[in-house]
Parts: structure tokens; sequence; C-alpha cells
């Protein structure tokens, strides 16, 4: 029986341990934390950080020893560097660890970009305060964004307008920072777009396209949290195969040509500019249960075979159905959770895809900074984009979160 390996073991890591086990492959898991989820449905579990590389790679590879791995993967989980260490080390299928390197620092990311032609925002490396007042005071009032240059999960990713604190907000975006520096960038108006997909052959199919909503901005800000969307996106046709292209072109610049690539794009008035990518399949559920559910394709059980050296026939990633899906999070106020009321009532709908709450009475809920601090999620399904809009901010609406702050 063949064997793959998961790195990390999360939540959203689980539903890629039951596929890969109803595929018929033994399951082995690797988590920090002894009680992750994934660990209890493994086969056999490996303790240790899926950010430690070097950590990772000694655990795998004494084990890689006894129990031959046939394959290595990770899903919703921004480690794809580890996954291309492990892969390299053991001799498995994976994209070039050089180019995965490049996706862990959004600055080399973005200059890669910007030497191959490939649109991206205007970005400018900060270090220093000294250096993050001075650009700033050239290039407002325009708004502005502040990230880590190493970050993941929106953690320390701000917006920056003009009165804001700046001492405060460099101090808040180093916090979340290991490698020190920071990326100014600027902030583009215009729709967003997460999109999904893998190279297949020499060239990238991409699977799904999902508008992202920033509706909830001007009350999160100056932190930049997405608030769900809507899958499939509203834009069709052309537009679509010029974003495939943008991110063929992208990732070719980072030297990748295998795998998965995930993007978030902008649509400015010059047309699609690139965010970021990450070489990985998304989290927040995406991946597991939006596409699937809009389009029929199983996406991660391609990635499972890919990951084991199977041959990926196109027709695969070929939507099989287009149903429409409206995705909201939720926001409670910051402080003690006291009630959660109505979500009975809302379970019964149905078009109530999946209803997921995080937190529970009696938790304290954190100020909502990035997108690990939201309290669950709620999936509703539609005949129409609208329908699907008006239906799943009906239903988180419907949902009361008593906070004693």
């Amino acid at each position: 029986m063949e064997t793959l390996l998961i790195i990390g073991a999360g939540r959203e890591q689980v539903p890629a341990y039951t596929l890969a086990k109803q595929k018929g492959y033994t399951v082995v898991g690797t988590d920090i934390d002894p009680n992750a989820p994934g660990l209890k449905v493994a086969d056999h579990a490996l303790i240790c950080s899926a950010r430690n590389v070097e950590q990772t790679l000694a655990v795998v590879s004494e084990f890689d020893k006894t129990h031959k791995i046939n394959g290595v993967m990770t899903i919703a989980n921004d480690v794809p560097y580890t996954v291309a260490r492990v892969a390299e080390a053991l001799g498995l299928p994976c994209a070039a660890s050089t180019g995965v390197q490049r996706l862990t620092n959004k600055l080399h990311m973005k200059t890669d970009f910007q030497q191959a032609g490939v649109a991206t925002p205007d970005f400018w490396p900060i270090e220093t305060l000294a250096q993050l007042e001075l650009q700033v005071q050239q290039l407002f009032p325009a708004p502005l964004i502040l990230k880590p240059s190493d970050g993941r999960g929106s953690r320390g990713v701000l917006y920056l307008e003009q009165g804001c604190d700046l001492a405060w907000a460099f101090a808040h975006a180093m916090q979340s920072c290991a490698n020190g520096y920071l990326i100014l960038e600027r902030f583009v108006a215009g729709p967003q777009l997460s999109v999904e997909g893998m190279f297949v052959g020499d060239s990238y199919k991409a699977v799904a396209y999902a508008d992202r909503n920033y509706e909830n901005m001007q009350a999160t800000k100056p932190y930049i949290v997405e608030d769900g969307g809507i899958i499939p996106s509203r834009f069709e046709g052309e537009l679509l195969e010029q974003i495939r292209d943008l991110i063929e072109r992208g990732a070719l610049a980072l030297g990748l040509q295998w795998g998965t690539v995930k993007a978030d794009i902008v649509l400015s008035e010059q047309g699609p500019e690139i965010i970021e990518l990450a070489g990985r399949l998304s989290g927040n559920y995406l991946a597991t249960h939006h596409i699937p559910m809009a389009y029929g394709i199983d996406l991660v059980g391609v990635l499972i075979d890919l990951c084991m050296g199977k041959t990926i026939a196109r027709e695969r990633l070929t939507e099989q159905h287009k149903k429409y899906l409206g995705v909201r999070y939720f926001f409670p106020l910051a402080g003690k959770i006291t009630a959660i009321k109505h979500v009975d009532t809302v379970l019964q709908l149905p078009y109530v895809n999946m209803l997921d709450i995080y937190a529970q009475v009696g938790d304290m809920q954190a100020t909502i900074d990035n997108h690990g601090a939201r309290a669950g999620t709620i999936i509703c399904e539609a005949d129409n984009y609208q329908q699907a809009k008006q239906r799943v901010e009906d239903a988180v609406q419907a949902i009361t979160f008593e906070v004693d702050s």
C-alpha cells in the first residue's frame, strides 16, 4: 500500500486526510500539536512544526527509513517550501524548492514579477520607521498597504491613510514579520478575485475563480480581513483568460511550473494585477468545499494523485456543473461571548450547505485583525450570483453573537 505524507494536521487539512484514506493510501500526518484533528485520522503521526523545515526534514527522513513515503503534500497551510524540501530530499514529485522559496518572501516575489513584466501593484521595501515615514510622505494622500514581507493569513496587514499613526503601524506589522522588513504597497481600489489552479503538462489550468468580498473594510480598518465572497466569479470570457495568462507568467517568473498555484488578483484600471501567489491550495474551505460544490471538481483528489506521481488528465479539472455559492464569515465584537443565537434556525434553511462556527459560548473573542481570528463561516447555495449574495448575507445576519465587552 502506498503512503502519502500530509504536512500539517489542522481543521482544514482533515478533508485531505479522509479523502486520501478513501483512495486506499496509508496516511502519515505531521503537526506540532499531538492533538491536531488530522492526526486522529492519520495512520501515523509525526510531531514536528510544519514551519520548521529542518525539524520536519529530520523527523520525516527518520520515518522514511522504515516506512517508505511515496508522496507529500499540504493543503490550506502556507508551508509549500517545507513540502518541496521534504519531497526533494525523498526524491518525490514536487515543485522546485528554489521557486517555492521565492513565494515565502513577498519582496522577492514581486521583484521577480516586476523584472518579468508581470503586472503587480507598486511596492517599496521598508526596514525602518524613518523609511516608512519618508516613503509615505511622498505617496500620500493615496491609500497604501503595509504588510510583512513574509506574512500569512493577513497577519500584520494594514490599510494606511492620512492621519494614521505610522509608529504604531510599523510596530504592529513588524510583530508578524520574522525576516525584519516590510512591504509598502500601493492600494489598488478594484474588484479582487481568488483563483485556484494547477499546472497540467506545461501550462497552467485555472480551475476556479471567486470574487473576494471586502465590503466590511470600513468597519475593519486599519486591518484588512476578507469577508468571504461569491463563487463562481461574476466576470467571464476574455478577462478570465487574461487572468489565467497573468498567473502562468507570474509562476514561470518565479521558476514554478509544477503543482498547484493560487493567486490573489486585483482588477485595476489598466487590467488585472497579481497581488501575490501561493504554491498551495487555499484554506477557508475553498478547495475542499467551495470548488466541489460550485464546479463539481475534486481538486483535492487531483492534487493527491499528482503528488503520488500519477498523470493528471485535464478533463478532471473541467467543470461538471455550475452552481453559485455565497460565502461569509462571522465578525463578533471583541469580548467574552455570552450567547450565540439562531444557529438552529439558519441550519434548517435548505440552501445552507455548510455552517461552521469556530467560537463557543464562554470564549474570549479577540479583535479580528487577521483571517484566523474570524469566528466561523457559512456557505449558501443559489441559482444565480445575486441570489447567492442575498441569501448568505441574510443568513449571516440572522445569527447573533452576544458579547460582553
